[in-house]
Parts: structure tokens; sequence; C-alpha cells
């Protein structure tokens, strides 16, 4: 098996455990008796923790090779799986969740695998096969948690909401393994910039803030994120309070997210931006996403609901990589790292605070006050967009959004939350 494939291997493993547990945390958390702020905090551990960890660890394997750092933070993200899975006590918990985050830059450092082994003309390639796991993986992994929930696997009770999280803790050792076994040194070229994890800078803040229109696109990319993170911060409680359902369903319900934001992503963006550029894409995906956030709070039941969550799912999915294509193709080649720093850096902020503020609403005004929320910094973002993007038909790009991008957009570089 070539290194490239063992990395995306890698990487979809690492993905289906964390994709197990991230749907279902608030609901099991809430299940323990943690308030709004707490299951907040717990949510918005992570971020926090890979925003400091993240840039240390990509420099790290600049300095010292993928293949160590990768062995240390996948270790890290299966202890605090297991962690996770056997206590109950918040605390401990949180704790759990600092060491995930601090371990979470293995992600980034597998996507500088990847550009270590990858000849410079097959880089997008291999780019956008990691950014297929990242798809299968969030399609998979709830899929798995809903299953391993259902009431016909006989479990005990006692021991039911801990498999989820140690099944990804077992995922997670499996990458581990893959790692340490059969996962050669890439031996990096510490002073090659475009191979280094894509950090926040203070040259590329700089130069950010110097550019009024990628400033612009920075922020609305921001407020996309931040939009989508009161979804996966409460979505699994809104499940539970206005539909009635159990996490099992609550997992499904996640995993047919995942199915179609992946179809959109993997099918239909290309096409469409050839026939009508990102520009106009980002324009309806924007408004199309407030339509579904608003749609989901006022779902009188599972049909609408399922008929929401597509609306979302396919406003996501065009919004998202349109805008990373736009911010790149007015990037110049030997400033895209620092810029897409800046867009990771500012992503994870705004997600960290969200899930604290997401959870706040929800436990004070009702279920559906984090979509309407969601709805109205979706429509933030389209009037930033609609005042700012550049007014011309974007068309096929040297940059049009490959499933990289996708993966960058959605996912933070790697955020895994």
């Amino acid at each position: 098996m070539s290194p490239q494939a063992i990395v995306v291997l890698i990487v979809l493993v690492d993905l289906l455990g964390f994709s197990i547990v991230m749907p279902l945390l608030p609901r099991f958390a809430s299940q323990y008796g943690f308030n709004a702020i707490q299951i907040g905090l717990l949510l918005a551990a992570y971020p926090l923790l890979q925003l400091v960890a993240g840039p240390i660890l990509g420099r790290l394997s600049d300095r010292y090779g993928r293949r160590p750092i990768l062995i240390l933070s996948q270790a890290g993200t299966a202890i605090s799986f297991i962690i996770l899975g056997l206590s109950h006590n918040y605390t401990v918990m949180l704790l759990a969740r600092m060491l995930d985050g601090a371990s979470g830059g293995n992600i980034l450092v597998a996507q500088a695998y990847m550009a270590d082994v990858t000849k410079p003309e097959h880089r997008a390639r291999g780019m956008g096969l990691i950014g297929a796991a990242f798809g299968v993986g969030f399609v998979l992994g709830p899929l798995t948690g809903g299953i391993l929930l259902s009431p016909s696997i006989p479990i005990a009770e006692s021991w039911r909401s801990s498999v989820p999280f140690l099944a990804a803790a077992g995922f997670s050792t499996i990458a581990w393994l893959l790692v340490l076994f059969k996962l050669p040194e890439s031996a990096p070229i510490g002073s090659d910039p475009r191979k280094r994890a894509r950090v926040i800078t203070f040259e590329g803040l700089v130069r950010t803030i110097r550019k009024p229109k990628i400033a612009a696109l920075v922020a609305v990319s921001a407020l996309v994120v931040t939009a989508f993170s009161a979804l996966e911060g409460t979505f699994s409680l809104f499940l539970k309070d206005r539909m009635g359902w159990n996490a099992s369903k609550a997992a499904y319900m996640f995993a047919y997210l995942g199915f179609l934001t992946a179809l959109v992503q993997g099918g239909l963006i290309r096409p469409l931006v050839k026939r009508f550029g990102e520009r106009s894409l980002v324009i309806f995906g924007l408004a199309t996403v407030a339509a579904g956030f608003a749609s989901i709070a006022l779902a009188p039941n599972p049909a609408a609901l399922y008929a929401a969550v597509a609306i979302v799912a396919l406003g996501q999915g065009l919004a998202s990589p349109s805008v990373q294509g736009l911010i790149s193709r007015l990037t110049a080649d030997d400033e895209q790292g620092s810029i897409f720093g800046v867009i990771t850096s500012a992503s994870t902020l705004a997600r960290m605070i969200n899930y604290v503020f997401a959870n706040f609403l929800l436990d004070r005004r009702g279920a559906s006050a984090p979509f309407f929320e969601a709805s109205l910094l979706a429509i933030a973002g389209l009037c930033v967009a609609v005042a700012t993007v550049v007014p011309r038909r974007s068309g096929a790009a040297r940059s049009a959004p490959t499933s990289s991008a996708v993966a960058s957009a959605d996912f933070d570089a790697s955020t895994r939350s």
C-alpha cells in the first residue's frame, strides 16, 4: 500500500471515530446533568486547544518529521475518547476534550504528509483524496453511532452511552497502529512554506487586513462556519426536545446531513461553478442556508425537518467551497498558506464562541432559538457577500473548489469539530 493510500485510510478511520462522538456529545452531556454553559464549554474546549496546539504541532512536524507527531497526536485522541466513555464527571470530561484538542493537529500533519509524498502536479488530487475521506467519515461515523445505540443491539443500559465513545477510541487506536507500523517517515523539507500546515501568522493577518475583498470573504467564511456551529452544538438536543427522538435516530439524521452535503460538494459543485461561477453560488448558497436554518426552527414534523435539513446541506455544500475558491482566486500563490491560516483561525474562534452561545440560547429561549440565530448569521454573511464579492462570473478558475477546499471550509482544515 502506498504512503498516500495509508494517509487517506488513517484520516478516514480517525474521522469515523470523531464523527461517532460529535453528534452525541451534547445529548449525553445533557443526560449527565450538565447545564447549557457547561455543554457549550465542553464543545468549545476542543477548538480552543486546537487553536493553540495546531501551529505548534505543525512546526514540530516540520522540524522532527510527520510520523512522530502523528503517533503522539493519534494516541492523545484515542485516550481522550476512552476517558469520555468511562467518566461522567464534568471536570474529567472537559480535560479529555482539551486533550483531544491538543492532539487535534493530526489532520493538519496528515495534510502536510500528503504534500511531502505527492508531486506538485498531483498535489491537488492527493488533497482531494483527503477531502473525500472527510466526506465518507462524516457519513459513516454518525451512521455507526446510530447503529451502536439502536435498542436492537444487546448492550446493558448502564453501558449504552459509553459504547459510542469506546468505539471511537477503537477507531483512533486503529489509526494509531497504522501510523506506528505502516507509515514511513516522509522526510519533510522544513524550509518549504508550501508544505507547512495552514496556521495563523502575523504576516498572514496583516495581508488579509490590507485587502478589503479578501478580508470581507474571510468574514463571510467565518459567518458560515459560525452559523453551522449552532447546528453542530445543539441539533441533537433539538431533535430530542422538538421531535422526541432518541440518540440513535439523532445520529442517523447527522448521517443524512453528511451524505447530502458530500453529494453536493462531491458531485454538483464543479459543474455548477463552471456554469454559474463562484460569486453566484456564494450568494445562492448563503440565501439557501438562511432559509434552511429558519425552516429547521419552524419544522412542525419529521417530514418538514428532513426537507429543511436538505436545504441546509445544499446551501452549505455550495457556499463554503465557493467562498474558498474566490479567496484562492484573489490570493497570490505565495500568500495562500498565510491567508488560509487566517481563515482557519477566524473560523475556529467563531465556532468556539458559538458553541457556548447557541447552547445558552437553547436553554433560555427554546430549541428553535439557535437555528433562528444561525439563519440571521447566514443573512449577515449574505449581506457582506452582496456588498463586497467581485461582481462578475468567476467561471472555472485555477483554484476552483476541490474536495480539499471543501474540507478546509467545512472543517476548518482539520478542526474535526
